[in-house]
C-alpha cells in the first residue's frame, strides 16, 4: 500500500468527530467533516448549496463555517455542482491540500466547475447591463472564476476504485462504486482507535440498478457507521416500460403519429448520454424512426467522449456494444449542435425531430430557449427525464400551471407535457431500503441520513423502524457527533 502523508502527520487517533456542514436535511451542498483529536480534517464533498447560493454573491466568505486553510484534504465523490461546486471558493480562500477522486471524476469535474464559472460570468455581465439601463437588479458577483476553477485542479490526485489509499498511522479510505455517474464513488474512511479500526462509509449519490452505461451501486465493506443519501426516500420510480421502449413511444406518438417535435430537458453530464445511448441501440436495431436528433449542450459535447475513455468502467451491457459497433452513441441522424451552420439547421428545421438539450429542470442554459419555442406548439411534447426541485421551471410545467413566465414571457401552455422516471440516476426508495438494510449487523452503530429534503428523509426513517431497524438519526445542519 502506498504510503502518503499530508499536512499535519498524526501519529494515533483517540476519537473521531463527525459535522455536517451540508446536504443536512436538504438536498443541495453536500460537504461533511470528519476530525480527528489531533487537528486533521478530512472533507468528505465541497458542493454548492443551491438553497443558500443566491443569499452568498454580496460575501463569499460565508461559505463556510470553519477556516479553509485548516483544511488538511478533500475526497470528493463525484462531479456533480451539488458536490464539487465550492471547491474553487475552498482553493481561493485557503486551503492548500490535496483533492482525491477517481480519473473519470477529476476530468468531468473539470468541465462542470468551467462551465459553472462561464454561467456566473455571464449572470454578472447580465445584471451589470441591466444597472446600465436603470433597472434595479441584485449584484450577480461571480463566486469564483475560471482561473479559481483551474487553480483548484492542480490540487487533484486521482485513485482508481478499490486502492486503499493510507494518508497516515490512523487514517486511509478507498473508493468502491457508487452507480450514479461516470466516476462516482461511495467512500469508506477507516480510522484507528486504541488500536481498534473503525469503519465510516459515505455513499455519495447511489445510482439506481440496472441503468443505463454505469455499473450498479457497490456494497461497503464492515461498516460501523453509514452517511446514505436519501433523495428519493419519499417515493418510488415510476417505470412503466424499459429505456428503449420509453423512448420509442414518446418519439411515435409526436413524431411518426403527428410529425411534431419532441424536445427532452436533460442534464447535460450522465442523463444526456445515457439518452443517447439508449437511441443508438435503438438505430442499431433498426428501430428508430428516420428522424432528426439534436443535442445544444456544449457541456454534454466536451463530456461524452468520458464514457468512451473509460469504458472499461461502464457496465457489461454498454461494454459488449461497445465491442460489437465500436462506438457508445453516434448513428447516422445524430448532430451535436457545435457550429453556426448546426444552429441554423436545427432553427430552420421543418421536420419532426427530437432535440436533446440542458438543464434537466429547465432552469438556465439552452433548455429554455427551445422550451419557449415549443411550449405554445400543440403538436411539441416537452419530455421532463428526471427530478424537477419545487419551484423550478420544469416542475412549473410537470404541475400542469397553464402559463409559464419564460425570460420574461408569459406564455401559455399548449404542448404536451409529461415525465419518465427510467433514465433516473438516484435509487429510490425501496432500493435505498435494502441498501440501508444491508449493512445491519453488530458492527454497525449508526446510520446517519443526508441529501435528501424533510418529508422524504421522514418517510425513509418512518419505512425503516417499521423493519424494526432503529440506528437512525437525521443531523441537522453544523451537528457534531463524536464516533
Amino acid at each position: 500500500m502506498k504510503e502518503f502523508t499530508i499536512g499535519r502527520l498524526i501519529t494515533f487517533a483517540r476519537f473521531m468527530k463527525l459535522t455536517f456542514w451540508g446536504a443536512a436535511r436538504q438536498v443541495t451542498g453536500s460537504m461533511y467533516m470528519l476530525e480527528t483529536q489531533k487537528g486533521y480534517r478530512v472533507l468528505i464533498d465541497c458542493g454548492l448549496d443551491y438553497e443558500q447560493q443566491r443569499h452568498l454573491h454580496d460575501n463569499p466568505s460565508r461559505l463556510f463555517p470553519f477556516d479553509p486553510a485548516s483544511i488538511s484534504i478533500l475526497i470528493l465523490t463525484h462531479a456533480h455542482i451539488d458536490h464539487s461546486g465550492n471547491i474553487p471558493n475552498l482553493v481561493s480562500q485557503g486551503f492548500r491540500g490535496h483533492i482525491f477522486c477517481t480519473p473519470a471524476t477529476a476530468d468531468i469535474v473539470k468541465h462542470l466547475l468551467l462551465d459553472s464559472a462561464n454561467i456566473q460570468a455571464g449572470d454578472a455581465r447580465k445584471a451589470k447591463n441591466r444597472l446600465k439601463k436603470g433597472r434595479r437588479t441584485p449584484d450577480a458577483i461571480p463566486l469564483f472564476t475560471q482561473k479559481d476553477v483551474m487553480n483548484s485542479m492542480e490540487q487533484v490526485i486521482t485513485l482508481d476504485f478499490h486502492k486503499p489509499f493510507r494518508l497516515n498511522e490512523a487514517l486511509q479510505f478507498t473508493f468502491y462504486e457508487a452507480g450514479h455517474l461516470l466516476g462516482a464513488a461511495s467512500v469508506l474512511v477507516e480510522f484507528t482507535e486504541n488500536g481498534q479500526t473503525q469503519s465510516i462509509g459515505f455513499t455519495g449519490d447511489l445510482g439506481r440498478n440496472n441503468s443505463k452505461l454505469v455499473k450498479n451501486p457497490e456494497q461497503m465493506p464492515g461498516l460501523n457507521y453509514l452517511i446514505t443519501e436519501s433523495t428519493y426516500g419519499g417515493r418510488m420510480h415510476k417505470v412503466q416500460r424499459d429505456a428503449e421502449s420509453e423512448l420509442l413511444h414518446h418519439i411515435n406518438e409526436t413524431c411518426v403519429k403527428i410529425n411534431g417535435k419532441l424536445v427532452i430537458p436533460a442534464f447535460s453530464v450522465g442523463r444526456t448520454q445515457a439518452i443517447i445511448y439508449t437511441l443508438n441501440r435503438l438505430d442499431k436495431q433498426g428501430l428508430l424512426p428516420r428522424i432528426k436528433v439534436f443535442v445544444d449542450s456544449p457541456l454534454a459535447l466536451r463530456t461524452t467522449p468520458y464514457y468512451e475513455q473509460y469504458q472499461h468502467q461502464l457496465n457489461e451491457e454498454a461494454k459488449t456494444f461497445y465491442s460489437k459497433q465500436g462506438d457508445l452513441f453516434d448513428f447516422e441522424n445524430l448532430t451535436f449542435v457545435q457550429t453556426p451552420a448546426d444552429e441554423k439547421d436545427l432553427f430552420y428545421c421543418n421536420e419532426p425531430y427530437v432535440i436533446i438539450s440542458a438543464a434537466g429542470m429547465v432552469e438556465g442554459g439552452r433548455i429554455q430557449e427551445h422550451v419557449k419555442n415549443h411550449v405554445q406548439n400543440p403538436f411539441s411534447t416537452i419530455l421532463i427525464a428526471g427530478y424537477c426541485a419545487e419551484g423550478t421551471l420544469g416542475a412549473r410545467l410537470l404541475s400542469g400551471q397553464k402559463t409559464v413566465k419564460i425570460k420574461g414571457k408569459e406564455l401559455r401552455v399548449y404542448s404536451q407535457i409529461t415525465s419518465t422516471d427510467v433514465f433516473s440516476s438516484h435509487a429510490d426508495q425501496e432500493q435505498l431500503i435494502q441498501n440501508t438494510l444491508s449493512y445491519n449487523s453488530p458492527k454497525l452503530k449508526q446510520v446517519f441520513l443526508t441529501h435528501g429534503d424533510e418529508p422524504s428523509m421522514a418517510a425513509f426513517d418512518a419505512l425503516l423502524r417499521q423493519k424494526h431497524f432503529d440506528k437512525i438519526t437525521i443531523p441537522a445542519k453544523g451537528e457534531e457527533f463524536t464516533l
